[in-house]
Protein backbone atom coordinates (compact mmCIF):
# COMPACT_ATOMS: atom_id res chain seq x y z
CA UNK A 1 0.00 0.00 0.00
CA UNK A 2 1.77 3.15 -1.18
CA UNK A 3 0.58 6.31 0.50
CA UNK A 4 1.12 10.05 0.65
CA UNK A 5 -0.89 12.45 2.82
CA UNK A 6 -3.84 10.11 3.20
CA UNK A 7 -4.50 10.68 6.90
CA UNK A 8 -8.29 11.11 6.49
CA UNK A 9 -8.69 8.01 4.30
CA UNK A 10 -6.05 5.38 5.03
CA UNK A 11 -7.78 3.73 8.00
CA UNK A 12 -10.69 2.72 5.76
CA UNK A 13 -8.27 1.19 3.28
CA UNK A 14 -6.42 -0.70 6.02
CA UNK A 15 -9.66 -1.98 7.52
CA UNK A 16 -10.80 -3.28 4.13
CA UNK A 17 -7.65 -5.44 4.01
CA UNK A 18 -8.21 -6.95 7.44
CA UNK A 19 -11.90 -7.46 6.68
CA UNK A 20 -10.85 -10.02 4.05
CA UNK A 21 -10.56 -12.55 6.88
CA UNK A 22 -6.97 -13.66 6.25
CA UNK A 23 -4.84 -14.19 9.35
CA UNK A 24 -1.77 -15.11 7.34
CA UNK A 25 -1.02 -11.86 5.54
CA UNK A 26 1.28 -8.86 5.86
CA UNK A 27 0.30 -5.30 5.03
CA UNK A 28 3.33 -3.34 3.91
CA UNK A 29 2.62 0.40 3.89
CA UNK A 30 5.25 2.58 2.23
CA UNK A 31 4.86 6.29 2.89
CA UNK A 32 6.23 8.74 0.34
CA UNK A 33 7.17 11.36 2.93
CA UNK A 34 3.73 12.42 4.16
CA UNK A 35 3.69 15.70 6.05
CA UNK A 36 0.24 15.19 7.55
CA UNK A 37 -0.78 12.72 10.29
CA UNK A 38 -0.55 9.60 8.10
CA UNK A 39 2.26 8.04 10.15
CA UNK A 40 0.54 8.73 13.45
CA UNK A 41 -2.73 7.26 12.23
CA UNK A 42 -1.13 4.12 10.79
CA UNK A 43 0.83 3.51 13.98
CA UNK A 44 -2.37 3.88 16.01
CA UNK A 45 -3.79 0.78 14.32
CA UNK A 46 -3.00 -2.06 16.69
CA UNK A 47 -2.19 -4.94 14.36
CA UNK A 48 1.19 -6.63 14.13
CA UNK A 49 0.57 -7.58 10.50
CA UNK A 50 1.24 -3.96 9.50
CA UNK A 51 4.79 -3.02 8.53
CA UNK A 52 5.20 0.71 7.99
CA UNK A 53 8.09 2.43 6.20
CA UNK A 54 8.58 6.09 5.40
CA UNK A 55 10.94 7.67 2.87
CA UNK A 56 11.63 11.22 1.69
CA UNK A 57 9.02 12.39 -0.78
CA UNK A 58 9.76 11.56 -4.42
CA UNK A 59 6.37 11.31 -6.09
CA UNK A 60 7.41 8.03 -7.77
CA UNK A 61 4.99 5.35 -6.60
CA UNK A 62 6.89 2.64 -8.48
CA UNK A 63 9.80 3.06 -6.06
CA UNK A 64 7.46 2.51 -3.13
CA UNK A 65 5.91 -0.57 -4.69
CA UNK A 66 9.24 -2.10 -5.64
CA UNK A 67 10.50 -1.67 -2.09
CA UNK A 68 7.38 -3.33 -0.68
CA UNK A 69 7.57 -6.19 -3.18
CA UNK A 70 11.15 -6.95 -2.19
CA UNK A 71 10.27 -6.76 1.50
CA UNK A 72 7.29 -9.09 1.10
CA UNK A 73 7.56 -12.66 2.37
CA UNK A 74 4.56 -14.32 0.75
CA UNK A 75 4.07 -16.03 -2.61
CA UNK A 76 1.17 -13.76 -3.56
CA UNK A 77 1.36 -9.97 -3.89
CA UNK A 78 -1.66 -7.67 -3.96
CA UNK A 79 -1.86 -3.89 -4.33
CA UNK A 80 -4.20 -1.36 -2.78
CA UNK A 81 -4.00 2.43 -3.03
CA UNK A 82 -4.47 4.11 0.31
CA UNK A 83 -7.65 5.89 -0.80
CA UNK A 84 -9.39 2.79 -2.22
CA UNK A 85 -11.12 -0.10 -0.43
CA UNK A 86 -11.43 -3.80 -1.17
CA UNK A 87 -14.90 -5.28 -1.01
CA UNK A 88 -15.54 -8.32 1.15
CA UNK A 89 -14.05 -11.63 -0.06
CA UNK A 90 -12.11 -9.94 -2.90
CA UNK A 91 -8.78 -11.40 -1.88
CA UNK A 92 -10.12 -14.89 -1.24
CA UNK A 93 -11.83 -15.07 -4.61
CA UNK A 94 -8.76 -13.96 -6.53
CA UNK A 95 -6.40 -16.25 -4.67
CA UNK A 96 -8.77 -19.16 -5.25
CA UNK A 97 -8.80 -18.30 -8.96
CA UNK A 98 -4.99 -18.39 -9.04
CA UNK A 99 -4.92 -21.70 -7.19
CA UNK A 100 -7.42 -23.33 -9.56
CA UNK A 101 -5.72 -22.02 -12.71
CA UNK A 102 -1.94 -22.50 -12.53
CA UNK A 103 -1.56 -21.21 -16.10
CA UNK A 104 -2.51 -17.63 -15.12
CA UNK A 105 -0.07 -15.24 -13.48
CA UNK A 106 -2.42 -12.61 -12.09
CA UNK A 107 -6.02 -11.68 -11.43
CA UNK A 108 -8.00 -8.44 -11.68
CA UNK A 109 -11.60 -7.38 -11.03
CA UNK A 110 -14.07 -4.67 -11.94
CA UNK A 111 -14.54 -1.58 -9.76
CA UNK A 112 -17.22 0.73 -8.42
CA UNK A 113 -16.12 4.37 -8.69
CA UNK A 114 -17.48 6.79 -6.10
CA UNK A 115 -16.99 10.30 -4.78
CA UNK A 116 -18.14 11.11 -1.28
CA UNK A 117 -21.55 9.49 -0.89
CA UNK A 118 -22.24 9.36 -4.62
CA UNK A 119 -21.58 6.39 -6.92
CA UNK A 120 -20.22 7.76 -10.18
CA UNK A 121 -19.82 4.50 -12.12
CA UNK A 122 -21.38 1.32 -10.80
CA UNK A 123 -19.19 -0.91 -12.97
CA UNK A 124 -16.70 -0.35 -15.78
CA UNK A 125 -16.60 -3.61 -17.74
CA UNK A 126 -19.44 -4.54 -20.08
CA UNK A 127 -19.35 -8.18 -18.99
CA UNK A 128 -20.72 -8.84 -15.52
CA UNK A 129 -21.09 -11.81 -13.16
CA UNK A 130 -18.67 -14.08 -14.97
CA UNK A 131 -15.03 -15.11 -14.85
CA UNK A 132 -12.57 -15.81 -17.64
CA UNK A 133 -8.90 -16.60 -18.07
CA UNK A 134 -7.64 -14.54 -20.97
CA UNK A 135 -4.61 -12.98 -22.64
CA UNK A 136 -5.16 -9.25 -22.07
CA UNK A 137 -2.12 -8.03 -24.00
CA UNK A 138 -3.92 -7.61 -27.38
CA UNK A 139 -6.60 -5.53 -25.67
CA UNK A 140 -4.17 -3.39 -23.69
CA UNK A 141 -1.94 -2.62 -26.66
CA UNK A 142 -5.05 -1.54 -28.60
CA UNK A 143 -6.30 0.61 -25.70
CA UNK A 144 -9.48 -1.44 -25.39
CA UNK A 145 -9.17 -2.45 -21.74
CA UNK A 146 -8.15 -0.99 -18.40
CA UNK A 147 -6.46 -2.67 -15.46
CA UNK A 148 -7.22 -0.97 -12.17
CA UNK A 149 -4.06 -1.18 -10.02
CA UNK A 150 -5.89 -1.70 -6.72
CA UNK A 151 -7.54 -4.86 -8.07
CA UNK A 152 -4.26 -6.57 -9.04
CA UNK A 153 -3.37 -9.81 -7.25
CA UNK A 154 -0.41 -11.75 -8.68
CA UNK A 155 2.09 -14.47 -8.11
CA UNK A 156 5.34 -13.06 -6.79
CA UNK A 157 7.24 -15.33 -9.18
CA UNK A 158 5.92 -13.22 -12.09
CA UNK A 159 8.40 -10.45 -11.24
CA UNK A 160 11.25 -12.76 -12.21
CA UNK A 161 10.03 -12.66 -15.79
CA UNK A 162 8.25 -9.33 -16.31
CA UNK A 163 10.45 -7.22 -14.04
CA UNK A 164 9.47 -4.54 -11.54
CA UNK A 165 7.95 -1.08 -11.82
CA UNK A 166 9.92 1.53 -13.75
CA UNK A 167 11.19 3.81 -10.99
CA UNK A 168 11.87 6.70 -13.35
CA UNK A 169 8.16 7.05 -14.03
CA UNK A 170 5.91 8.84 -11.56
CA UNK A 171 3.35 6.05 -11.70
CA UNK A 172 4.44 3.32 -14.09
CA UNK A 173 1.24 1.32 -13.56
CA UNK A 174 0.33 0.96 -17.23
CA UNK A 175 3.95 0.25 -18.15
CA UNK A 176 4.04 -2.57 -15.61
CA UNK A 177 0.57 -3.94 -16.31
CA UNK A 178 1.08 -4.29 -20.04
CA UNK A 179 4.43 -6.04 -19.54
CA UNK A 180 2.77 -8.38 -17.05
CA UNK A 181 0.01 -9.11 -19.57
CA UNK A 182 2.58 -9.80 -22.30
CA UNK A 183 4.09 -12.66 -20.32
CA UNK A 184 1.11 -14.03 -18.37
CA UNK A 185 -2.57 -14.75 -18.82
CA UNK A 186 -5.02 -13.07 -16.47
CA UNK A 187 -7.95 -14.31 -14.46
CA UNK A 188 -10.60 -11.61 -14.75
CA UNK A 189 -13.51 -11.51 -12.32
CA UNK A 190 -16.19 -9.37 -13.94
CA UNK A 191 -17.64 -8.16 -10.68
CA UNK A 192 -17.03 -4.95 -8.76
CA UNK A 193 -14.81 -6.05 -5.90
CA UNK A 194 -13.13 -2.67 -5.31
CA UNK A 195 -14.40 0.71 -4.15
CA UNK A 196 -12.38 3.18 -6.24
CA UNK A 197 -12.46 6.64 -4.67
CA UNK A 198 -12.34 9.85 -6.70
CA UNK A 199 -11.29 13.04 -4.94
CA UNK A 200 -9.38 16.26 -5.54
CA UNK A 201 -6.01 14.76 -4.60
CA UNK A 202 -6.02 11.71 -6.89
CA UNK A 203 -2.55 11.44 -8.37
CA UNK A 204 -3.82 10.63 -11.87
CA UNK A 205 -5.85 13.84 -11.92
CA UNK A 206 -2.92 16.01 -10.91
CA UNK A 207 -0.30 14.98 -13.49
CA UNK A 208 -2.03 14.70 -16.91
CA UNK A 209 1.06 15.78 -18.89
CA UNK A 210 3.24 13.18 -17.18
CA UNK A 211 0.57 10.54 -17.78
CA UNK A 212 0.67 11.16 -21.52
CA UNK A 213 4.46 11.07 -21.49
CA UNK A 214 4.51 7.77 -19.61
CA UNK A 215 1.92 6.35 -21.99
CA UNK A 216 4.07 7.19 -25.01
CA UNK A 217 7.26 6.03 -23.26
CA UNK A 218 5.59 2.69 -22.59
CA UNK A 219 4.84 2.12 -26.26
CA UNK A 220 8.36 3.26 -27.18
CA UNK A 221 9.65 0.57 -24.84
CA UNK A 222 7.30 -2.08 -26.23
CA UNK A 223 8.40 -1.27 -29.77
CA UNK A 224 12.10 -1.37 -28.88
CA UNK A 225 11.61 -4.74 -27.24
CA UNK A 226 9.73 -6.01 -30.34
CA UNK A 227 6.58 -6.61 -28.31
CA UNK A 228 4.36 -4.54 -30.65
CA UNK A 229 4.27 -3.48 -34.29
CA UNK A 230 5.15 0.07 -35.21
CA UNK A 231 1.53 0.98 -36.00
CA UNK A 232 0.66 0.84 -32.28
CA UNK A 233 3.51 3.21 -31.46
CA UNK A 234 2.46 5.69 -34.16
CA UNK A 235 -1.16 5.69 -33.01
CA UNK A 236 -0.11 6.21 -29.42
CA UNK A 237 2.09 9.17 -30.33
CA UNK A 238 -0.74 10.64 -32.35
CA UNK A 239 -3.25 10.43 -29.53
CA UNK A 240 -0.86 11.92 -27.00
CA UNK A 241 0.13 14.83 -29.23
CA UNK A 242 -3.49 15.48 -30.12
CA UNK A 243 -4.48 15.60 -26.45
CA UNK A 244 -1.64 18.04 -25.86
CA UNK A 245 -2.95 20.28 -28.65
CA UNK A 246 -0.34 19.48 -31.30
CA UNK A 247 -2.59 18.56 -34.22
CA UNK A 248 0.07 18.77 -36.96
CA UNK A 249 2.34 16.37 -35.10
CA UNK A 250 -0.61 14.09 -34.37
CA UNK A 251 -1.54 13.86 -38.07
CA UNK A 252 2.09 13.13 -38.95
CA UNK A 253 2.25 10.11 -36.65
CA UNK A 254 -1.28 8.90 -37.28
CA UNK A 255 -1.04 8.94 -41.04
CA UNK A 256 -3.43 9.96 -43.81
CA UNK A 257 -5.96 7.16 -43.38
CA UNK A 258 -7.88 8.86 -40.56
CA UNK A 259 -8.83 12.48 -40.23
CA UNK A 260 -9.54 14.56 -37.17
CA UNK A 261 -12.65 12.58 -36.27
CA UNK A 262 -10.69 9.35 -36.10
CA UNK A 263 -8.12 10.88 -33.79
CA UNK A 264 -10.82 12.31 -31.55
CA UNK A 265 -12.43 8.90 -31.26
CA UNK A 266 -9.22 7.20 -30.21
CA UNK A 267 -8.35 9.93 -27.74
CA UNK A 268 -11.76 9.81 -26.11
CA UNK A 269 -11.78 6.04 -25.78
CA UNK A 270 -8.37 5.94 -24.18
CA UNK A 271 -8.68 8.77 -21.73
CA UNK A 272 -12.36 9.40 -21.00
CA UNK A 273 -13.11 5.93 -19.64
CA UNK A 274 -15.38 4.99 -22.55
CA UNK A 275 -13.23 2.01 -23.39
CA UNK A 276 -14.00 0.47 -20.02
CA UNK A 277 -17.55 -0.16 -21.15
CA UNK A 278 -16.57 -2.03 -24.30
CA UNK A 279 -16.88 -5.78 -24.26
CA UNK A 280 -13.42 -7.31 -23.76
CA UNK A 281 -13.83 -9.47 -26.85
Amino acid sequence: MPTYNRAPLIVESIQSVFDQGFADLELIIVDDGSDDDTRKIVESVDDKRIRYYQFPHSGHTGRLKNFAIRESRGDIVAFLDSDDMWKKDKLQRQISLLEKNPQIGFSITDVTTFQGEKILIDHSYALQNTVECVNLFPLLKSSRFLVYPSTLVMRKSCFDRCGYFDEDMLSGDFHFNIRLAFYFEAGVIYETLLWRRVHDNNMSEQIPLQNYAEYVDTFEYLYREKMIDKKYLLKTRSVAFYKLGKMKTARKYFGPRCGTNGIVLIASTIYSGVLCRWKPR
